[in-house]
């Protein structure tokens, strides 16, 4: 489930149909602008997960929060943190197409309060700092 996030980040501008529209603005914005949404939608295999949350992006930067998990990537590493179980994941950030095969899987996508503001400098949102964690957590380096 901790990678369904990734999922909609990964294939915003490639799921079809009902949402074309909507992702091809975002696809045209994703240079540009720092995008800031809810999403909300089901992947319908090999059983119906709901996730939904609020996901900030600028250029190969995002943060997505929802369902209890928080992804922070800064174009080159992916944080996975779960505060419940008090982990994270750290992982070299992937390209597109390693998630190009879930589109399919996309069920009932809602994006809603699209908000296109101006790029920053500060790209600490995209950023998780685990050295600030107390020996509680649990910190798994994938790369």
């Amino acid at each position: 489930m901790k990678k369904c996030l990734v999922i909609l980040i990964a294939l915003l501008p490639l799921t079809a149909a009902a949402q074309q529209h909507t992702l091809e603005e975002l696809a045209a914005h994703l240079g540009t602008d720092r995008i800031s949404l809810q999403y909300a939608f089901t992947i319908a295999q090999p059983a119906p997960v709901k996730l939904s949350g609020v996901l900030l992006i600028q250029g190969d930067c995002y943060q997505a929060k929802g369902n209890g998990v928080e992804i922070y990537c800064d174009g080159t590493t992916r944080w996975t943190v779960d505060p419940a179980s008090r982990e994270v994941y750290i992982e070299t950030a992937g390209d597109i197409e390693e998630f190009a095969l879930w589109q399919d899987d996309l069920e009932d996508l809602s994006l809603t309060q699209v908000r296109y503001l101006p790029v920053s400098d500060d790209l600490s949102p995209f950023f998780f700092d685990t050295a600030a964690l107390d020996a509680d957590w649990v910190v798994t380096d994938l790369r």
